[in-house]
């Protein structure tokens, strides 16, 4: 025959050769099409944040000064509305060519706001009438929704006839974007984590390409007997595969678009993404269309290259191949030394180095399991028999199940590596918010202090208040250092700092700040200068880890008797408070009740009801990469399970002889519990190792100690177990079958 109708052959055998076949494309297609569609979300990472930037350099202002365009007083505050943060722009224009921020068509004037899709749609809803108070003007427009940088962002510009605060900027569009260290780490994880979601996906594909591989090694038998050559079972053996991966590329990209359409209405951790930034660049797309049917044949050619096809049948070799472990320790060594020194996450080339060192330690799992459970299952002796039969078998064929094990202990390094980094943001989050003892503050600048201060307690249920104005000590040292001073009544300082027995006219400071009788001057909010002498010596002070003392930290606190003379009305005021009502919407009250003063007052709230950004990012962060480990779970677990049926058939003549011999059917089960459980045992124990190890290493992402989730890793430990139960309990039909003396018949 020629290649082309040995390719054709092949095709007709994938679809044509019975039920069995038609099970085995269908599985492939699912397998291979599910992989494909990671794939090509995972392609578009590129695509979403080089789209994520454009967006965010657009709308980012530039505040050098451009000859001829009047300069638009721009700032930039933010609110909650039941935990959603919204983002309030106010905006002044100082001449008929002021710059307009991307998404609207002219400048919103004073007492007009245009509000973000997302933002339109909550006022809309909103039937408990506490959000639209909040909005500091009547909606007159909807912001382009191309210009929003996240489809869910609530967002407001608002037309200000106050520029205080404001920053006078000359256009929109900054060459450059700006990253906190914070975002920094938060990249480099995802990268991180998106690679270890990934590697599996390609253990997968070649599993999914290896089933029916007894089945398969049947027919090419028959067709070697028929006359073909070795090279024709090569070419009809990857036409069979082609088959697979053909239509698992289609239903791939199929499901790819599917959740394109939708994934507008996804919120990842606290970003978004429109369908049109996901979108692979062609030649990934192209590299994904080749790699994978690629693959697949390479794999399904693999599966038979210690197997030898006659016309009187299928011989397979049993020699183990002999494991070197020097090339093995090459990416740990190289990955540890990446990660060792402590290159700044704030660079790209710290960045890259930790990317890449992770990489390359998680990539030595792989590389490493294979010796690792050779050494071990031939170090074991003693145990029950079907102890006994499971290391026979694994000492014979330890790389398979370590091949199908590797995907998986690869997620689950990559998983307990992150959790570990990212508990220890949530945790110190949570101890932040059980300092805070759901108290809500108030910052009002002082051209509204008092306003605000009068508004804020009027709010039904308010009580517990504490004050403190702020200002800056210059103590005339000639070194320019500025030290914070507070003013509160001896009720707020008794309650925020250690000092007991306070009398108006004290004062406490830091040691060594300040002296009786020492000449320094005081600076307000206005940046204006006033002299002032100290007036009495300075008791030792010390804030309490909770309320307005740690949240300003200041240097000096003096009772109001103390600044006798002094005019505290240019001092910007912070308020700590709380409600007694028991209302859910408490905080919405007192946000409301100072929304009149919308860019000179702000309003915190750290109770269990309100998380930050950056703690729902890292909640959410944390959710997404556990739920895609189970689902790499899963995938192994078919991959398990795939390996397991392939063996059984293989088998079927020896497992007929152990049963013919009086092996009861139970200790066959058992012994196949034991040849999947021992090599999952050793991963799990190996990928727990790297991910402690990666998370000690990078843990300078967030600059703060190493928290390792056991909770998280004994649950991923647990289903795994689970998993290898199912699957050992799914082929019990099969051994039961295999184990009849009828299977020792030969023709």
């Amino acid at each position: 025959m020629t290649g082309r109708e040995d390719l054709m052959l092949g095709f007709r055998l994938a679809v044509g050769g019975g039920r069995g076949s038609i099970v085995r494309l269908v599985l492939s297609t699912i397998g291979i099409g599910l992989a494909v569609a990671v794939l090509l979300i995972g392609a578009s990472a590129g695509t979403v944040k080089e789209n994520r930037d454009q967006r965010a350099y657009a709308a980012s202002p530039r505040y050098e000064q451009i000859p001829g365009v009047a300069p638009l007083h721009y700032h930039a505050t933010t609110t909650d509305f039941r935990g959603q943060a919204i983002s309030l722009v106010h905006l002044q224009a100082t001449g008929p060519n002021s710059p307009i921020p991307p998404g609207v068509d002219r400048l919103p004037a004073p007492g007009e706001v245009f509000l973000s899709p997302k933002l339109d749609e909550l006022v809309a809803a909103d039937t408990s009438g506490l959000l639209r108070p909040r909005l500091p003007g009547k909606p007159v427009g909807i912001i382009d929704a191309a210009a929003v940088l996240n489809p869910n962002d609530l967002v407001v510009y608002a037309g200000t006839g106050n520029p205080r605060n404001g920053v006078a900027i000359s256009a929109f569009g900054a060459p450059r974007g700006y990253e906190t260290p914070f975002e920094r780490g938060i990249l480099s994880l995802l990268l991180i984590g998106l690679f270890v979601l990934l590697t599996p996906v390609f253990i997968f594909v070649g599993t999914v390409s290896r089933l029916g591989g007894a089945a398969r090694d049947r027919r090419l038998a028959a067709l070697r007997l028929a006359g073909s050559s070795l090279k024709q079972l090569h070419r009809i053996t990857a036409a069979e595969a082609l088959v697979g991966a053909v239509a698992g590329l289609v239903a791939g990209a199929a499901a790819f678009l599917l959740f394109r359409g939708a994934v507008a209405d996804f919120q990842v951790f606290r970003f978004g993404v429109y369908p049109a930034d996901l979108t692979p660049p062609w030649p990934l797309v192209v590299l994904i269309v080749l790699v994978v049917p690629a693959l697949t044949v390479a794999a399904a050619w693999a599966a038979q290259r210690h197997t030898v096809v006659e016309p009187l049948g299928v011989v397979r070799e049993t020699a183990p191949p002999k494991r070197r472990l020097w090339w093995r320790l090459l990416p740990i060594v190289v990955g540890i030394a990446l990660i060792a020194p402590d290159f700044s996450v704030a660079s790209e080339l710290g960045r890259m180095a930790l990317i890449a060192g992770a990489v390359l330690l998680m990539l030595g799992i792989p590389a490493m399991l294979p010796w690792l459970l050779e050494r071990v299952v031939t170090r074991i002796k003693g145990g029950p028999p079907s102890f006994q039969l499971a290391i026979r078998r694994l000492r014979n064929d330890s790389g398979t199940p370590a091949r199908v094990v590797a995907g998986l202990c690869v997620v689950l390094a990559g998983v307990i590596a992150l959790q570990s980094l990212l508990a220890g943001q949530s945790t110190l989050a949570a101890v932040y918010q059980q300092k805070t003892d759901d108290r809500i503050s108030v910052h009002a600048d002082s051209s509204v202090a008092d306003q605000a201060i009068a508004a804020v307690r009027a709010v039904p249920g308010a009580a517990g208040f504490q004050a403190m104005r702020s200002m800056l000590v210059d103590t005339n040292r000639g070194d320019g250092g500025l030290v914070s001073l507070s003013v509160a009544d001896c009720a707020t300082i008794e309650a925020t700092t250690a000092a007991t027995g306070c009398h108006d006219g004290d004062l406490f400071a830091d040691p060594a700040s300040l002296h009786k009788g020492q000449s320094v001057k005081l600076v307000d909010d206005d940046k204006r200068e006033r002299p002032w002498t100290v007036p009495a010596t300075p008791r030792p002070l010390s804030v309490k880890p909770s309320g307005l003392g740690e949240q300003l930290q200041p240097h000096v606190v003096a009772t109001p008797a103390a600044m006798a003379g002094v005019d505290l009305a240019a001092a910007p005021v912070t308020v700590s408070l709380r409600g007694t009502t028991g209302d859910p919407d408490f905080v919405e009250l007192v946000r409301n009740s100072v929304a009149p003063y919308s860019g000179q007052v702000s309003v915190a709230s750290a109770n269990e009801k309100r998380v930050s950004d950056e703690a729902r990012m890292l909640d959410d962060v944390r959710n997404i990469l556990f739920g895609g480990a189970l689902s790499v779970l899963l995938l192994a677990g078919v991959s398990l399970l795939v390996l397991a049926q392939e063996q059984v058939r293989e088998r079927r003549r020896a497992l007929g002889a152990l049963s013919a011999t009086g092996v009861p059917v139970r200790v066959i089960v058992r012994s196949l519990l034991w040849q999947n459980g021992i090599p999952l045992l050793v991963g799990i124990v190996v990928a727990t190792v790297t991910g402690i190890a990666v998370a000690a290493l990078g843990r300078r992402l967030f600059w703060d100690g190493l928290y390792v989730d056991w909770s998280a890793v004994g649950l991923l430990a647990a289903a795994a177990i689970a998993m290898v139960l199912l699957v050992t309990a799914s082929t019990v039909p099969s051994v039961r079958a295999a184990a009849k003396t009828e299977n020792l018949r030969t023709e």
